[in-house]
């Protein structure tokens, strides 16, 4: 089996989706998911203020390859016990972007993606992931294997991801776009430091992103039974 499962035709022109409709909508999508400023310090109420040339400036960017993301203003979440998670705060003009990015990804890898599957995915929650693990209850399965990737989104391999992305999607534009996302780097009280791996927590297409790459595990164990 190829490292990544591929489609039979891959995707060459995806830069000529990107239209003012689907900006609208991305922007939409940001501006229901709410959150703060990024290191520009332009607010979702300042951008939309300004909407119509903040989305004119920002499709003609993306189409000609152009647009250079901003580094990430870092925020760490307290999760307890002195341990705090990184995210990153993507600017509102990258927010959509990334949304952009992730609207003309999904429909491509979505149909890839294991039955068995259920983080991030629309239409699809741990309920059900619930119902699958009792399924298999049903069958005569008593053991229970509980993992977890630690740091997952911050260890991923950039080179992984691109591979992952290039094995469906033959639009270099897009592919550059989705590099540019993964070394944009982080603000950290002042100080930027570079990205070399990982897709940061925050970051709208990290998800979907983390997906794409985690899909071969899927199927590694789908063969394995």
């Amino acid at each position: 089996m190829a490292l990544f499962l591929s489609a039979k035709v891959k995707a060459h022109s995806l830069t000529g989706r990107i239209t003012r409709p689907l900006l609208q909508a991305a922007f939409k999508a940001v501006k229901r998911n709410r959150g703060a400023a990024g290191i520009d310090k332009v607010s979702l109420k300042m951008f939309e203020a300004n909407l119509a040339d903040n989305l004119f400036a920002l499709e003609r960017d993306l189409k000609n390859g152009s647009f250079e993301p901003l580094p990430l203003r870092r925020h760490f979440l307290d999760k307890g016990g002195g341990k705090f998670r990184p995210l990153g705060i993507p600017a509102v003009r990258d927010r959509v972007a990334q949304e952009v990015l992730r609207r003309l990804l999904h429909p491509i890898f979505e149909p890839l993606f294991h039955e068995a599957s259920f983080g991030f995915r629309p239409g699809r929650n741990c309920h059900q992931a619930l119902e699958w693990a009792m399924k298999y209850h049903d069958e005569g399965y008593r053991v229970v294997l509980d993992a977890d990737i630690v740091g997952c989104f911050d260890n991923l391999s950039h080179r992984l991801i691109k591979e992952a992305v290039a094995a469906q999607v033959a639009d270099g534009n897009i592919l550059n776009l989705v590099e540019k996302f993964l070394r944009a780097g982080v603000m950290e009280k002042g100080v930027f430091k570079p990205t070399t791996v990982g897709t940061p927590q925050g970051g709208v297409a990290s998800p979907l992103l983390a997906n794409i790459v985690l899909n071969y595990l899927d199927w590694q164990l789908h063969q394995l039974g």
